[in-house]
């Protein structure tokens, strides 16, 4: 299966701050997801000095708690993604977190809080949500393959939801949060690590 790989097979649309939000939660809705959730996020995002093949990821909200290492392409559809849970028991973990990245050679972190929508299937995870780096935001319907037992085969889930949903996959975004939000705001040294286009 994909997912023993540790592979994300994902599409990411940005849409406008006017995109039809209670439109696209009916057109969900009819689709019968088995569970749906709002939540508060936030990502804190490290960067390693010697490691630019990779992005390292804390995320804390009331579901999950997880670090988080992805890998970086010129396209986020198909990426590396190794999550490790975090005992959500034990409340925010945020400083631990920064002092074992430090520890490991972070040389920049950046925040961003993102306000998500979403709705579970058994094969897919269907996201909208707002992310801001408190300054700039964006606005975005993610569709992510869950389990699929190949690359193909998540591939086809996702454009059989997004047929669905009415969503192009020629007008997707291949490129990550963290170039969209933060990249711009770290110091020119970590930008030219991960210039990728």
């Amino acid at each position: 299966m994909a997912s023993d790989l540790f592979i994300e097979i994902e599409h990411k649309f940005i849409v406008g701050s006017d995109f039809d939000q209670v439109g696209f939660q009916k057109k969900l809705a009819s689709l019968s997801p088995g569970r749906q959730s709002k939540v508060s996020v936030r990502d804190t995002y490290f960067v390693l000095g010697h490691d630019q093949r990779h992005i390292y990821r804390h995320r804390f909200d009331k579901e999950i708690q997880q670090l988080t290492v992805k890998s970086v392409e010129s396209d986020t559809a198909v990426r590396t993604e190794i999550n490790l849970p975090i005992d959500q028991s034990k409340g925010d973990q945020g400083a631990a977190v920064t002092a074992f990245m430090k520890a490991l050679g972070a040389v920049w972190s950046g925040v961003l809080a993102k306000d998500i929508q979403v709705a579970y299937f058994d094969d897919c995870e269907i996201v909208f949500y707002r992310a801001s780096n408190g300054n700039d935001a964006v606005y975005c319907v993610e569709f992510e393959a869950l389990n699929p037992v190949s690359v193909d085969e998540g591939l086809k889930v996702l454009a059989r939801y997004e047929s669905k949903l009415g969503f192009n996959p020629d007008n997707r975004d291949g490129r990550s949060l963290f170039e969209l939000l933060l990249m711009s705001r770290a110091p020119a040294e970590i930008q030219s690590m991960f210039l990728m286009r």
